[in-house]
């Protein structure tokens, strides 16, 4: 199977950048959800399921991990139940690296010193009010530090509330708010309640942020998975690979340089 022989384009703003016999690597766009929601646009999981049924002995594409709708970059799609079974594994054990691009409505704290350019988040994540997340913990108990060139923000396990998951990113700065992460945990929104909390929510978060401000103001979230590298996994993958997307051009733009 080649990408020319399952097409261009799935849906308007999902397309193929890796195809093989067990494995698609999607790169879709912001504003196309995953799986069907209230609005009835047209989602990926049927847009797959449509690809399948359009002709007969076509495998059935099974979707493996999510991102967010208002979130653009690459996704997983298993073509068979063994290559399904061998990333959720992979998943679960967090041996998939994950890196995304987020553009900030401000500077995270610590930017501004000499060679704080990196930052370690570890503030846990626990439900919160209308389906939103929140970091288990006071605003005020979250705590900043430097700590070998690279700025710390953390929770003290004392003020840590109940219910909260561990949650990890971390951060390099490319400059003009602009960030490349990489993904430790996969919890629900992380990237944008790590970056709201410490006061920096991306721009075009509406859910997190503050729409009304003009620093935050953007036509779509500034948020982008950018890069995934799949380990060498004895029964489904035979070497390490990895896949890039490159910003899209309705990618937001980043503050002007001071």
């Amino acid at each position: 199977m080649s990408a020319a022989e399952v097409g261009a384009e799935l849906i308007p703003g999902v397309r193929w950048r890796w195809v093989d016999e067990a494995l698609w690597v999607l790169d879709k766009g912001a504003g196309v959800s995953v799986l069907a929601d209230r609005t009835g646009a047209p989602s990926l999981h049927d847009a797959l399921k449509a690809w399948q049924e359009a002709e007969a002995g076509r495998p059935r594409p099974r979707i493996v991990h999510r991102i967010d709708k208002d979130t653009s970059g690459l996704l997983l799609v298993a073509l068979n139940a063994e290559m399904e079974r061998t990333l959720g594994v992979a998943f679960e054990v967090r041996s998939i690296g994950k890196w995304y691009v987020a553009q900030a409505s401000a500077a995270l704290p610590g930017d501004a010193r000499e060679g704080a350019e990196r930052h370690r988040i570890t503030l846990p994540l626990r439900p919160g009010r209308k389906g939103r997340m929140r970091v288990a913990a006071l605003r005020e108990d979250i705590q900043h530090r430097s700590q070998g060139g690279v700025w710390v923000h953390e929770v003290p396990p004392a003020l840590e509330q109940s219910g909260g998951q561990s949650a990890l990113t971390v951060a390099r700065h490319l400059g003009r708010q602009r960030y490349l992460l990489r993904l430790h945990t996969g919890r629900t929104h992380q990237i944008r309640v790590h970056f709201a909390w410490l006061g920096a929510p991306l721009k075009g978060d509406s859910r997190y942020g503050r729409p009304e401000d003009a620093a935050q103001r953007a036509s779509r979230l500034g948020l982008h998975c950018h890069a995934l590298l799949l380990p060498e996994i004895a029964d489904g993958l035979s070497r390490p690979r990895r896949y890039t997307s490159p910003l899209p051009g309705d990618f937001p733009s980043g503050a002007p340089a001071a």
